[in-house]
């Protein structure tokens, strides 16, 4: 097996002669690859590669050459890797064309564990759903090996995880083991351990210093890196615990490139480092970056409808006494947005990326029931579209969002829009068309397939007036996949919001992705996509790759750190290890969405002043804010809130504000969670928590080694958690303190 640093520097020239200077954030403009290319994870005896999610098509390729024990084969759609004993990390370079693109490949993560259950008991069938198996109960079944005593193996990455028995069709708790959390709806799961390597032998990496033409990296445990200029390999030499790399000549030619380092030893794989250059230059200066640097952004989320009604000539409500005052059109608009921008609103919070609710037309009547109080709905919140590609005439117009857009680039501002494509509402033209184009309402058991959002969640359906999509079938892909790309086409959004990921098979989101990219590369510039999706780490992750989407919201981080900075009891050490968890699976330099709120969830306010108990169902939260009028009950909470910011602006990934949450707004479940948004009268709480913010969110803007800086946990306690962001010399050290809600930011 022959290195491809040998031939690197040949086919490099060859690359930069052909292609010029780029026009997009990561490679040039004519090269088969855009963007940086995901790193392949091993599963199994065997992994599959689709080609389509790292190369455009049509594509020729020479050969695919490894530096591990991995044997290669392909097809015309696949690279198959069959491995068994790999290093952690390795390398896979892929010569198609005549240039040698290289991807990271890193190792199978996953160990044995095992349950061993002891019941007083006798049962006839036990099962086990947890964060392991996506709490499918069905993956996972236990052997009875002597009397009342069950046992199952599996393997899985080392790492904590919740789970819960089902002994003859019944929920219960593991007798064996007594470690429990709470499940967030008012019971209990079991806690399985699986452990990693000991910490003290964890590789770790650091940038160290650089020049016109080298960097340096130091490193503890660990024995050799892989580094990456786009997508080429690039030579190391170790020198003691250092590690220098020189930066490509051809990288001058480049106006934004990027490094990539990756470093392992035996036992495990360290943190990743990504340094962005200008052409061929270490970027040093945050104000050096652009917007589609999306490491750099902060977002802000509005519903547009309760956002500021800036034309009341398109105020409509739903004429139905049904619909109660909540559940109402309240007036907000595009108007009112362009307004807000122009005011310097966003500019005054150092927001430079926006991202709005569906704008697409909704019913014009009441749908759904709420019981307890009765009530109808309206669809002012955009998630039941019966248009795909029309604007609903109550937000305004194809010149209102057009303005808007053009407002928002002149104010140095991106737009996300919401897109759903896993449904419509049953007055869409393609659900009265095509009847057959959607999923069944009914499993073949005779139950209704609504909510059911594991056992059926590429399948179910949200509401019986919300139809499911089978976007399995190529026709119905196509035509939602269609009708996304003409808000990036006709309109000039920088990216979307997807709703109900994880409701919509692959193979939506490898054609959509595939798509969107030719539109990046035509216009110049990289549109993001991030996802929605509850569920596990790796469920998670699974969507997002090269082929499909680039980010996901963080939630399982959002709720270990909700009760960490709402309450007393909950500690800092639950919130290290979301940090670690969610680094580990996503990358050190990820860019998932880090929440303190959203549409969905009732307010962080109202559980961190304790008008919210921890531990509700849904139903009982929006029942709350039917029922009771929820105003802050104690000013303790503004603190909370600022130090819940001061983390999400410190740590890797995206921070987004919910409109309101940068005054303190407060809300028990949906829709008291979308209230009309408030700019004056505002209390000298609401204001002082609105500077505060905007200080923190300069700070982040400013700072590279709080967008590009590594990540180390210095301190981890019940009370404390203290952590470090470096970026060659610049370094920031962040420490919470729960004894007095405060932080320490250095």
């Amino acid at each position: 097996m022959y290195k491809i640093t040998k031939s690197l520097g040949f086919a490099l020239t060859i690359f930069i002669l052909v292609s010029g200077c780029s026009k997009n954030t990561s490679t040039s403009e004519d090269s088969k690859l855009f963007g940086l290319a995901s790193p392949i994870q091993l599963v199994g005896d065997t992994t599959v590669v689709v080609i389509a999610d790292y190369f455009e098509s049509p594509l020729h390729i020479d050969s695919v050459v490894s530096d591990d024990a991995i044997t290669i084969s392909l097809d015309t759609n696949n690279l198959y890797l069959v491995s068994k004993n790999t290093k952690p990390l390795s390398n896979l370079t892929v010569y198609a064309e005549g240039i040698p693109y290289a991807i990271l490949v890193k190792g199978k993560k996953t160990k044995p564990a095992e349950l061993n259950i002891d019941f007083k008991e006798d049962y006839s069938s036990v099962r086990v759903k947890g964060e392991f198996n996506n709490w499918d109960p069905s993956q996972t079944e236990l052997i009875k090996s002597t009397h009342n005593h069950w046992i199952t193996q599996f393997n899985v990455k080392p790492g904590k995880y919740q789970y819960k028995l089902i002994a003859d069709g019944k929920e219960i708790d593991d007798p064996s083991n007594p470690v429990k959390v709470g499940n967030g709806m008012g019971g209990f799961n079991n806690v399985l351990e699986v452990s990693g390597p000991p910490k003290e032998l964890t590789p770790s990496i650091v940038t160290e210093s650089f020049s016109t033409d080298e960097i340096v990296i130091s490193s503890v445990n660990t024995d050799a890196i892989y580094a990456y200029w786009n997508n080429f390999r690039i030579e190391t030499k170790k020198e003691g615990n250092n590690f220098k790399l020189v930066i490509p000549v051809f990288a001058r030619n480049i106006n934004r490139s990027h490094i990539r380092i990756f470093g392992y030893n035996q036992d495990a794989v360290s943190n990743d480092l990504l340094i962005p250059l200008e052409k061929g230059n270490v970027i040093t200066d945050a104000k050096k970056l652009n917007n589609s640097d999306w490491h750099s952004s902060i977002m802000y989320f509005m519903m547009v409808d309760r956002f500021v009604d800036g034309d009341k000539s398109n105020n409509h409500p739903v004429n139905d006494p049904a619909i109660l005052p909540k559940a109402q059109y309240y007036g907000g608009d595009i108007q009112g947005i362009t307004q807000k921008i122009k005011s310097g609103y966003f500019k005054d919070l150092h927001i430079n990326t926006i991202w709005v609710s569906p704008i697409t037309q909704n019913p014009v009547d009441a749908w759904g029931q709420f019981h307890d109080p009765e009530t109808k709905f309206s669809g002012y919140h955009g998630y039941w579209p019966v248009t795909s590609t029309t604007l609903d005439f109550r937000l305004g117009s194809e010149a209102d969002v057009k303005e808007m857009l053009s407002v928002a680039h002149q104010n140095g501002l991106s737009v996300l829009l919401d897109y759903v494509a896993n449904h419509v509402h049953e007055q869409h033209s393609v659900y009265q068309q095509h009847k057959d184009w959607v999923t069944p309402l009914y499993l073949p058991d005779g139950t209704m397939n609504t909510e059911r959002w594991d056992d059926h969640r590429l399948t179910t359906w949200f509401d019986t007036f919300l139809p499911t999509l089978n976007l399995e079938d190529p026709k119905v892909a196509d035509f939602m996949i269609d009708s996304a790309l003409f808000w990036v086409t006709k309109y000039d959004f920088d990216g979307f919001r997807h709703d109900a990921t994880k409701h919509i098979p692959e193979n939506f989101w490898r054609n959509l992705s595939k798509k969107v990219k030719l539109v990046s590369k035509e216009k110049g510039k990289y549109i993001y996509q991030i996802g929605e999706t509850y569920g596990t780490h790796d469920l998670i992750n699974s969507y997002i790759s090269s082929g499909m989407l680039d980010a996901q919201f963080d939630f399982n981080m959002y709720d270990k750190a909700l009760p960490v900075f709402a309450e007393e009891q909950a500690s800092m050490m639950q919130l290290a290890e979301a940090l670690e968890a969610s680094l580990s699976t996503y990358g050190y330099h990820h860019l998932m969405g880090n929440i303190t709120g959203n549409q969905d969830k009732p307010r962080f306010m109202g559980y961190a002043d304790g008008s919210l108990p921890f531990d509700l169902p849904g139903q009982a939260y929006k029942r709350i804010g039917w029922k009771q009028d929820i105003t802050v009950q104690d000013n303790i909470a503004y603190k909370k809130m600022a130090m819940f910011n001061a983390f999400n602006m410190t740590i890797p990934g995206i921070p987004i504000i919910y409109y309101g949450d940068e005054i303190g707004m407060t809300g028990a479940g949906d829709p008291d969670n979308r209230r009309m948004m408030r700019f004056e009268n505002l209390s000298k709480e609401e204001i002082a928590l609105h500077k505060e913010i905007a200080k923190l969110t300069q700070l982040r803007t400013d700072n590279m080694a709080l967008l590009y800086g590594d990540f180390t946990i210095l301190e981890n306690t019940e009370n404390r958690l203290t952590y470090k962001r470096k970026y060659f010399s610049n370094e920031v050290t962040v420490t919470l303190i729960k004894s007095d809600w405060t932080y320490i930011i250095n």
